[in-house]
């Protein structure tokens, strides 16, 4: 009978650790940033008071979501690391916008690529199990080309003690960013690695591979880090070996994917 008792009490107390946890994520959600069905909401030029408000109060929030699951409505990026950039929010031209997010469009590669090829330089914002925000900043954009690209534009980020830090591509920009059909958005050959692909790729001078089902598709929930390789490491950089992940989104110029289609053209950059 005791231990009936026991059992019982120890189911009872993990439901309501679960729902206060819950309730303090929902707290911990800004006025405003309520989920929703939109799946591409837009950068302003001039963050909200709201968006502020959020922003504030984002490293006791990230934690609980991490913690919990309950992944933020939106993990708008960081404007000062993208000043100078492609997709600079300041520009005329520029209208970003998120064009991926993996708790809405799915966390395997495959969904991955649907949503972001072809739409130009791409900035990634990741949300670790730990409560960690970092990413990386492709100006190359991805094509599912299973090869890999140089640039001395590209870097990581992520954010310590309240201010944003960049791990620069080391001089050359040699192999930058590898664009795996089956994988998802890969920093260097090991530097910042999220999804990688389950089987090996041929790649390189002979072209995609001919399969790229969901059998052999990363899942993006999963990643690997040793920077140092193609980008230089800065102390601080929150991950390091195998690393889980709680939400990743991306995000580009929305005006450069309404330019291609009106020229039925497409462009390297955003």
């Amino acid at each position: 009978m005791a231990f009936i008792f026991f059992d019982t009490t120890y189911t009872v107390r993990i439901m309501l650790r679960r729902l206060i946890s819950f309730l303090l994520a929902q707290l911990l959600v800004a006025p405003g940033a309520a989920f929703t069905a939109c799946p591409r909401p837009a950068l302003s030029k001039s963050l909200s008071a709201a968006t502020k408000l959020y922003a504030s109060a984002s490293p006791l929030g990230d934690l609980f979501s991490g913690i919990t699951g309950v992944a933020p409505s939106s993990l708008s990026p960081p404007d000062d690391v993208l000043a100078g950039t492609f997709i600079d929010p300041a520009r005329d031209d520029v209208d970003l916008g998120r064009v991926y997010k993996a708790t809405k469009d799915g966390w395997s590669a495959i969904n991955f690529h649907k949503c972001v090829d072809g739409k130009g330089s791409a900035f990634v914002v990741a949300l670790s199990k730990s409560g960690k925000r970092f990413g990386g900043f492709n100006p190359l954009g991805w094509m599912s080309s299973d090869d890999y690209g140089n640039s001395n534009a590209a870097f990581l980020w992520f954010e310590k003690g309240g201010k944003t830090m960049k791990c620069p591509i080391l001089p050359g920009g040699n192999t930058a960013i590898y664009d795996f059909a089956s994988g998802g958005p890969n920093f260097g050959a090991a530097d910042f690695c999220i999804g990688p692909p389950r089987a090996a790729v041929m790649g390189g001078f002979t072209g995609p591979d001919v399969e790229n089902s969901e059998s052999v598709a990363g899942n993006l929930r999963k990643g690997r880090s040793s920077v140092g390789g193609a980008y230089e490491f800065q102390k601080g950089w929150p991950v390091a070996g195998e690393f889980q992940l709680a939400e990743v989104e991306v995000w580009c110029n929305l005006n450069a994917g309404r330019r291609r289609s009106s020229r039925g053209g497409r462009g390297l950059f955003g």
